[in-house]
Parts: C-alpha cells; sequence; structure tokens
C-alpha cells in the first residue's frame, strides 16, 4: 500500500510525532510512505526512516505563499507518487489537499488532533472546516468528546483511533530513581497550555512544600511572559523554563508526578506518555475530553480547567501521600496495552484498506 502524508511542517508537536510514528512503523509494515511539507524548509525534528520520501513544496516563503502555486504542487507531488490514499491532520492543509485532488479520485483522509470548539475559529478557516467536513473521504477522531463536535452526517463517516506511543521509546523508571521533589510539565509555551494557572497552583504549593521545584519544557511565544510571572512570585529558584527537548523523556523520567494545565487539547501526547513511564498525573479537565478520558477508572486526577486552587489540591494530594500517588502511576502504566504504536498503525492500515474496498 502507497501511503502519502501532506502537513504544514514536522516541526516539534503533537500531530507532527504522530505522523513520525506511523510513517516509521508503516515503512516497517513494508507500506511505501511519503511526505509533502507545505510550509517549512526544515527537516524533521523527529527520527524518520532515511528511505521514507519526504518533499517540500519549493515555492514556500516565510511570508506567504502563491496559493494557487501551493495546490498545483500538492497535485504534481500525489500524482507523481500514486497513493492508495492521503492523510491529513491540519485542516487549512486537508482544505487545500482536498482542493488540489478534487477528480483523481484518491481519497483524502482528515484526522482532527484538537478541541474543534476552540480551533479554526477565523473566517478562513471555518470556510476550510467545511471544505473538509465536504469533501474528506473519512475524518479520525482521538475522542469521543470531539466527535460529537461534529454533525451526525459527519460522525457516520469517522472512527476514532487513539494517538499511537514508540514503547520501546519511553524510559524505564524504578522507585529508587524517583526525584520526590520534582514537578514537570510539557507543552508549548502558549496560552492554549495555560501554563500560567500551572506556575500560580505551584505558588501555592511552594508556601507548603519548600523543597520541591517545577520544570516545564517546552518553547513558544510566551516564554518571556512565564518568566517574568515566575520572577515577579519569587519562584526563580524554583520553577525552571526548560526549553524544548527532542529527548524529554529521559528529562522527565526520575521526575515525582506530571501536571497538564491546558484549556484545552485533541488527545495530549506528553500526557500519555508520561503515563506510559508510570508517572501520577494530574490534568485540568480540557475539552473536548481527552484527558478525562485517559485518566478514568483511577489512573489520575482530573480537576477543573482554569482552578488553581483545585490544581494545587492535587499537588499536594500526591505530595502528602506519595504512596496514593504511585497507585495511580501503577494504573496509568495500564495504558501501554491500548497505545502500543504497532497496534495503532494497524488500525489505520485496517481502515484505510475498508475505505479502499468503498465500505467507509
Amino acid at each position: 500500500m502507497k501511503i502519502a502524508f501532506v502537513t504544514p511542517g514536522m516541526t516539534f508537536g503533537g500531530a507532527e510525532r504522530v505522523i513520525s510514528i506511523l510513517a516509521n512503523n508503516w515503512y516497517d509494515m513494508g507500506h511505501e510512505v511519503s511526505l509533502f511539507i507545505t510550509a517549512s524548509n526544515k527537516p524533521s525534528v523527529y527520527k524518520m526512516n532515511e528511505k521514507i520520501k519526504v518533499e517540500y513544496y519549493q515555492a514556500y516563503r516565510e511570508n506567504g505563499v502563491s496559493h494557487f502555486k501551493l495546490l498545483s504542487s500538492i497535485r504534481e507531488f500525489v500524482n507523481k507518487e500514486k497513493p492508495d490514499c492521503v492523510l491529513s491532520f491540519m485542516n487549512d492543509v486537508c482544505a487545500y489537499t482536498i482542493i488540489a485532488l478534487m477528480g483523481t479520485g484518491i481519497p483524502v483522509i482528515y484526522s482532527e488532533r484538537n478541541d474543534p470548539n476552540k480551533t479554526n475559529q477565523g473566517k478562513v478557516e471555518k470556510i476550510c472546516r467545511k471544505i473538509v467536513e465536504i469533501g474528506a473521504k473519512h475524518i479520525v477522531f482521538q475522542t469521543n468528546g470531539a466527535k460529537r463536535c461534529y454533525s451526525k452526517k459527519i460522525q457516520r463517516k469517522s472512527s476514532i483511533i487513539l494517538n499511537p506511543v514508540n514503547l520501546d521509546k519511553i524510559p524505564d523508571r524504578t522507585k529508587e530513581e524517583i526525584n520526590y521533589s520534582e514537578i514537570v510539565s510539557v507543552g508549548r509555551l502558549e496560552p492554549q497550555k495555560n501554563q500560567e494557572l500551572l506556575i500560580d497552583a505551584f505558588s501555592v504549593v511552594s508556601k507548603t512544600h519548600k523543597d520541591v521545584i517545577l520544570k516545564i519544557f517546552g518553547e513558544g511565544t510566551l516564554e518571556n511572559k512565564l518568566q517574568n510571572k515566575i520572577d515577579e512570585l519569587g519562584l526563580t529558584e524554583r520553577i525552571f523554563l526548560m526549553g524544548a527537548k527532542s529527548n524529554v523523556l529521559e528529562w522527565i523520567k526520575e521526575s515525582f508526578c506530571f501536571v497538564l494545565s491546558s484549556d484545552f487539547e485533541g488527545l495530549p501526547n506528553s500526557l500519555i506518555e508520561a503515563m506510559c513511564i508510570g508517572m501520577p498525573c494530574i490534568s485540568t479537565d480540557c475539552s473536548p475530553g481527552g484527558a478525562r478520558e485517559l485518566l478514568k477508572d483511577d489512573r489520575g486526577i482530573v480537576v477543573p480547567c482554569g482552578d488553581k486552587m483545585k490544581l494545587a489540591e492535587a499537588i499536594n494530594l500526591y505530595l502528602e501521600k506519595k504512596d496514593f500517588a504511585m497507585q495511580y502511576g501503577e494504573a496509568a502504566y495500564e495504558l501501554r496495552k491500548k497505545i502500543e504504536a504497532n497496534t495503532v498503525a494497524k488500525e489505520w492500515i485496517e481502515l484505510i484498506e475498508t475505505i479502499g474496498r468503498g465500505e467507509k
């Protein structure tokens, strides 16, 4: 089978990570995989098999592109590769891809990676979403909550597939290695991730637990603002902005617990990976409910979005009842059985084959 991705780039991000995992696994399974990158000329930050073909939109410019040239380039790439299907994980890029491939008969599959009620709300983005709803052969959701944001008609041509994780890249840890005084969070430093809430909650925690530190991994536009907030709260020696790390799991594996403070998410990869390490996890109840689904059945604690006191209470509970917290970590570890990369990759292949037979 031949599968092509059309994506804006392969920089740090949840969608990009999933693309790299699926592409590598599909290649190992004997499928031909190719990528067309529309809005970047940088190589993937995630390791990919060197035999996976990657082509870049040659007319890419940071200050804007010719839409006609982009459409022509996407169509030229697909006509050259002749894939059985094309996948796109970004709303606008998927819309361009659908338009570019009109009349070719090649199915386009869209995967919704975020909260449909909080993203793609601009005028152009809404037009792109409508094109995707009409033109995509199938839509893959990560959660039931995201699926329910779409009409019944769209839901009938959709599936739910969890994010894959390469378990062989998830580091092991023993109880002897755990630093019970270190809390971690991983995510882009952007408003969606609401690290300001986490900093505020930690300022409450720090008054009781004098030896605990917080490390926040990620980069983004809010770095200076967050650092200023940390300094103003007098927590410069207690909260550390660590930047983005390609091997972030090695950096966090010995930390005691993981906290996600987002206002909305698709299915947060950073939370999934922390759970697979066996870390006790806490998350806000970010819409449309992905974190809640992951942490149900006593696999972690979910607190209301934007509530710094509830978040602080949850962190304090873990710090004061470590055996209790570790039970949550052990339950979280069981998620590995559902999201192993090869298992999820096979789910995708089964879906693509079903669509190819005209059964979905």
